[in-house]
């Protein structure tokens, strides 16, 4: 394989050494061995996989997969063959690793949180558009239940969810039941999930949204809470609390709402804000949450890898050579992999 084509997104001094190799002929067999220092979710072996197949049969491939729950310094990856081939893939591989772990790591963590009820995928906003069929992997990986984007929900065999967004309320001057019913028209056969927190009063505007569409025989699937953190709902004003955005209270107010006029089948999605503290918190409350819609939270943190060549072969004889501190360290949950 030519990996030439991965030259502009690889460090410069990789370059620099595949150059000094191609010089000299004498760089041997290398075995590389691949480990990070947090406890996380593995993800995006499977495209480092699709990365080293062209090179094949001259590299072997012993692996963790994606999915598997990794300890701080625990070998993911043994990578054995000519230097000269291995050297400028470092790059491309830490960093599939790198984001997709961190993003399936962080997806995890609100899924064990959410006591099995759905957990969606929303961040696309925050990163640049070209990652998204990588972090739709990394949340399927996580454990989502769906992505808010075609380009990650490919990963997960299904069409992306979304509800409305609050350009569509203004578009229709700020009425969120005018906005309902021209979706509902608009897209007869789609489950209608409204945003009703654009006039900060949401138990109302739920109910007001139920009964307008159940008038024109129209089905609510369910309404979203998405409250600003600078706010107090006026529903919860007029109860004399004062609690800023999507908390228990609320959505028990709104829940006590929609029941009362028969709105028991309409679920309650909350987002803005939810962290996997905050959902695990929600669920000890018995808050009646039916789906949690994550974003920004999904790419926080860091989950860096580190490679090294960690020894050498004569012919069939390893020859362990390392920095210092990154010594050989074997796994026998690694599984080979056929190329």
């Amino acid at each position: 394989m030519d990996t030439r084509g991965l030259d502009r997104y690889t460090d410069h001094y990789f370059l620099n050494a595949r150059a000094a190799c191609e010089h000299t002929g004498d760089c041997p067999r290398v075995l590389y061995q691949v480990f990070q220092r947090g406890d996380v979710v593995l993800c995006g072996m499977h495209h480092v996989i699709d990365l080293l197949r062209p090179l094949a049969p001259a590299i072997e491939v012993l692996a963790l997969s994606d999915g598997e729950r990794v300890s701080p310094g625990e070998t993911v990856l043994h990578l054995s063959g000519p230097a000269v081939q291995l050297l400028t893939l470092e790059t491309a591989y830490l960093g599939l690793l790198a984001r997709m772990t961190r993003v399936a790591t962080n997806v995890r963590e609100a899924v064990d949180a959410a006591s099995g009820k759905p957990v969606l995928f929303f961040p696309a906003r925050f990163d640049v558009p070209e990652v998204q069929e990588y972090d739709g992997y990394a949340a399927k990986i996580g454990g989502s239940a769906g992505a808010s984007t075609q380009a990650q929900a490919d990963a997960f065999d299904q069409r992306a969810i979304g509800t409305m967004p609050h350009a569509l309320i203004a578009a229709f001057r700020g009425d969120t039941v005018a906005a309902a019913l021209a979706l509902a028209e608009a897209l007869p056969n789609e489950p209608l999930w409204a945003l009703v927190d654009f006039v900060n009063d949401s138990a109302q505007t739920a109910v007001d949204v139920f009964l307008a569409l159940r008038e024109r025989n129209h089905k609510l699937a369910g309404i979203r809470l998405d409250t600003s953190q600078d706010l107090v709902d006026l529903s919860l004003q007029r109860l004399g609390i004062k609690s800023h955005g999507v908390q228990p209270e609320l959505v028990f107010e709104v829940r006590k709402r929609l029941d009362a006029v028969g709105a028991q089948e309409v679920k309650i999605s909350v987002s803005g804000g939810f962290s996997p503290e905050k959902v695990r918190s929600f669920e000890q409350n018995h808050v009646p949450v039916d789906v949690y819609a994550i974003g920004e939270r999904f790419f926080r943190g860091s989950t860096p890898f580190t490679s090294d060549i960690v020894g050498y072969y004569e012919g069939d004889k390893f020859i362990p050579i390392a920095k210092m501190g990154r010594e050989y360290r074997p796994n026998p949950r690694l599984q080979r992999i056929r190329l």
